[in-house]
């Protein structure tokens, strides 16, 4: 069965194909980016057409479909203050356009999935990572959990090109180890 994982963002989309049950140093992966698309919109769509790319020909379309799960909070972050009328420096708060994004492209895949009728399932980052890293995996921060996706990637022989290409390979596996749903679809099969 082929599964498709997906570590998706505007900035930079990593993807990986994984044929399982089998070798994964036959992963392929590959990342596509959609921010230099213009505004939100162009974004959004130039994300559904990759998506489309990926699993809309007959031939070669993942049987499961796997993504890391947006995060329903987004995270704010001080910007340069500014001095008010008064002279007393307001402290600004903002946040990452991109990442307001991520709850619209993560649709775009769900949508994907149930038009061409693939089963599907996302994940929340510290539960695929708790199961693939172990103990502690979970609660690693960004960087961190990026560069542990290198590596596990190395020690497996998976060529990844960047960290979401990596991660995403983690997320696949996630998807052919883990996933309840997956046990079942193949289980279905196997029948």
């Amino acid at each position: 069965m082929l599964i498709l994982g997906l570590d998706q963002s505007i900035t930079r989309t990593g993807f990986a194909l994984y044929e399982y049950p089998g070798d994964e140093r036959r992963m392929q992966c590959g990342s596509f980016s959609c921010k230099d698309a213009g505004g939100p919109e162009e974004k959004c769509e130039m994300f559904a057409r990759q998506i489309k790319r990926l699993i809309g020909p007959k031939e070669g379309r993942p049987d499961f479909i796997v993504w890391e799960r947006a995060k329903r909070q987004i995270t704010r972050y001080p910007k340069k203050p500014n001095a008010n009328l008064l002279g007393i420096q307001d402290a600004i708060w903002t946040v990452n356009a991109d990442q307001l994004l991520l709850p619209e492209i993560q649709g775009i895949v769900r949508a994907a999935a149930i038009l061409y009728r693939i089963p599907h399932e996302s994940v929340p980052p510290a539960t695929w990572r708790a199961a693939i890293y172990g103990k502690g995996g979970g609660k690693l921060a960004r960087d961190d959990a990026k560069e542990r996706a290198k590596a596990y990637c190395k020690s497996l022989g998976i060529e990844a090109g960047n960290e979401d290409e990596a991660e995403a390979a983690c997320i696949a596996r996630w998807g052919a180890t883990c996933s309840q749903q997956f046990r079942l679809l193949a289980a279905g099969v196997a029948a």
